[in-house]
């Protein structure tokens, strides 16, 4: 959480602009609070609020437990994870490999799914669909100051994750695309789910399908027209 913390601080003092941190939970927990938790509870208590839950979904799931009334101010929640029914994640011929996010704290997923929250999911099937290279981020090395701050540290991971990766041509936008969807959700094709937990040996499963029963999710399939193209060019012109 301290590395998590310490890059976010970074990114804001070479943007020079003042956003709060706060630390959430640091493992799954099925109790409790923290200041992740109270952050969101007191601002959905002066508003209605979208929520890009990017990372593993605990601090959602414990306010969602710790405060039922605030789920009414909670448009939606846009979360990094899911598969269609049957489902295995690929990069390349690795694989396959895990949803993340779901996996690391999966009760936490089922409070929020069942709570009746607006859910929306763009997981691997969405963002395996499209790639940043070296290329697309070039223009950013003529910026200086945060361009070029961000492209340095794209490189790295780029780097990264050819070297495990050769097959890939450049980096998945897995968070970005979620949060792009707050913002441009034509750029995406959209189908109401159900869902279900399914148990794959040790790994559980979070499955969606359209003939499911129960609570619906809106689950990302994939881009409309020209929306893949227009994702990365905003990725790219929104750095500064």
């Amino acid at each position: 959480m301290d590395l998590v913390n310490r890059a976010a601080q970074e990114l804001l003092t070479v943007k020079n602009v003042s956003i709060p941190i706060v630390s959430g939970a640091v493992s799954a927990t099925r109790s409790g609070s923290n200041d992740a938790v109270e952050f969101m509870a007191e601002q959905l208590g002066r508003q209605r609020l979208h929520i890009a839950a990017i990372g593993p979904l605990t601090n959602v799931g414990l306010l969602v437990k710790r405060y039922p009334e605030r789920i009414a101010n909670i448009e939606s929640v846009v979360i990094v994870a899911g598969r269609s029914q049957g489902q295995s994640f690929f990069i390349g011929n690795q694989g396959p490999v895990n949803d993340f996010n779901f996996e690391n704290d999966a009760m936490a997923a089922s409070v929020l799914l069942e709570s009746g929250v607006r859910a929306v999911l763009a997981g691997f099937e969405l963002t395996s669909q499209v790639t940043v290279t070296a290329r697309d981020l070039y223009p950013l090395t003529q910026q200086g100051g945060v361009g070029l701050h961000c492209y340095q540290r794209c490189q790295d991971w780029i780097n990264f994750w050819l070297e495990r990766f050769p097959e890939d041509n450049g980096i998945h936008p897995w968070d970005s695309a979620a949060i792009a969807w707050l913002s441009h959700p034509e750029w995406f094709i959209a189908e109401q789910r159900g869902w279900r937990l399914r148990q794959e040996g040790e790994v559980p499963q979070l499955e969606t399908d359209s003939h499911f029963d129960g609570k619906q999710v809106t689950f990302l399939t994939g881009f409309a027209g020209s929306g893949a193209t227009d994702f990365v060019q905003n990725i790219v012109s929104n750095i500064r």
